[in-house]
């Protein structure tokens, strides 16, 4: 059988981490290890290096890409690229080439500036919703990664619900392996000199909410206590109003107050490991993957109850609104002073196992690609019926 050739848009490899990097290595090394022998994959991007890192292991090629300019990749280069190495599929996100000179993919994470308008500029959501939409269009499978953001992009594009396939994010190989706690603890105490602390690992943009928890650590104190906070993300939209609040910290809350940025994927991984509370407020997620990937760990978390974490009730009590405080405050409190035992917290790093895996999410891009392949389309009662030739 002719192998399917399938190139990928890898142009944020390289760059800073952020969920789309961790779909398409997520999804890909599980399609790779389970799937590859009958496709013949190609990454588009701009480092080799990067690439080469997550997926060396396997037969894979890498296309340099040579232009910046979105302009240019979207009307000359991958169009070029595409029809250069005969490609039958080409895997975006967001937003495609506007010629279509093979099949697409497209994964859309989520449509947030919909939903918080506020958070986001008139210019910035008006170009989306253009861009965004033409891609849908344009795409012969349409993936997002939760029901969440499945049914968000259905109602805002009047697009048929059944023909969007979730394949939710899950956490990766290195968050399921056995460690040794007390290495990453000296590790995190030796490099950053933390010892008791509060971690939050996102990238610093409004809706991630980091003020709240920033006022929630004053509020109580914790300082005082020897409790330090860590912020881990770069500042990826201006958030003015939270640099003001940093910039005022008192001087004792500076000393325990850390904001890290461009750490290396171990650094990132012994910062989970080593800490006592991971609190996750985000007021608005397409999918959420740390509160996760630090539950998965064992450590005990504390994650947002709103938009598509609104599924992560295996939390319990430690599952709350993004907009309280007084419940952030008093949950913090409590974690800290009546940490849950480790077999309470065993169990939901079970329950994520279980229920998220990449595997299952690459079964369903790879049988999406059959379906496609073989000319087949989704009815609206979700069956498949092929189309006449």
């Amino acid at each position: 059988m002719k192998k399917i050739k399938l190139l990928i848009d890898a142009r944020n490899f390289g760059g800073e981490g952020q969920g789309s990097l961790t779909y398409l290595k997520g999804l890909y090394t599980a399609l790779l290890n389970n799937y590859g022998a009958q496709y013949e994959i190609y990454f588009a991007g701009y480092d080799e290096e990067a690439i080469m890192d997550c997926f060396g292991q396997f037969d894979v090629r890498f296309l340099p890409l040579k232009n910046k300019s979105r302009l240019q990749l979207w009307l000359r280069e991958f169009p070029a690229l595409i029809r250069a190495n005969d490609i039958d599929l080409a895997h975006f996100q967001y937003m495609t080439p506007w010629l279509k000179p093979c099949k697409y993919i497209v994964t859309t994470h989520d449509v947030l500036f919909n939903d918080f308008p506020e958070s986001f500029s008139l210019q910035y959501r008006l170009q989306r919703n253009v861009l965004f939409k033409k891609a849908l269009q344009q795409s012969d499978i349409r993936l997002t990664v939760s029901e969440y953001s499945r049914q968000a992009i259905a109602r805002d594009y009047k697009i048929p619900i059944e023909s969007i396939a979730v394949t939710p994010n899950a956490p990766m190989d290195k968050f399921l392996l056995d460690y040794d706690k007390k290495q990453a603890t000296d590790f995190v105490q030796k490099r950053y000199g933390l010892n008791k602390y509060v971690l939050y690992v996102s990238r610093l943009e409004p809706r991630k909410n980091h003020a709240l928890l920033l006022k929630a650590w004053r509020e109580l104190n914790l300082s005082a206590a020897g409790v330090d906070l860590v912020f881990v993300g770069n500042d990826t939209l201006n958030n003015p109003a939270l640099l003001s609040d940093i910039k005022h910290l008192y001087p004792n809350e500076k000393t325990h107050f850390h904001w890290l940025k461009g750490l290396s994927d171990e650094a990132l991984l012994d910062l989970y490991r080593a800490a006592d509370l991971f609190v996750y407020p985000s007021k608005a997620e397409g999918f959420g993957i740390p509160p996760l990937e630090a539950a998965v760990l064992g450590i005990n978390t504390i994650c947002a109850k709103a938009t598509a974490m609104q599924d992560f009730s295996f939390f319990g009590d430690n599952h709350i609104p993004s907009d309280d405080l007084q419940q952030l405050k008093k949950r913090i409190l409590h974690n800290l002073e009546h940490p849950p035992a480790t077999e309470h917290l065993e169990t939901i790093a079970s329950h994520i196992r279980k229920m998220y895996s990449w595997e299952t999410s690459a079964k369903v891009l790879h049988n999406e690609v059959m379906r496609v392949m073989k000319g087949e389309q989704k009815t609206s009662d979700n069956s498949i019926e092929r189309i006449a030739a």
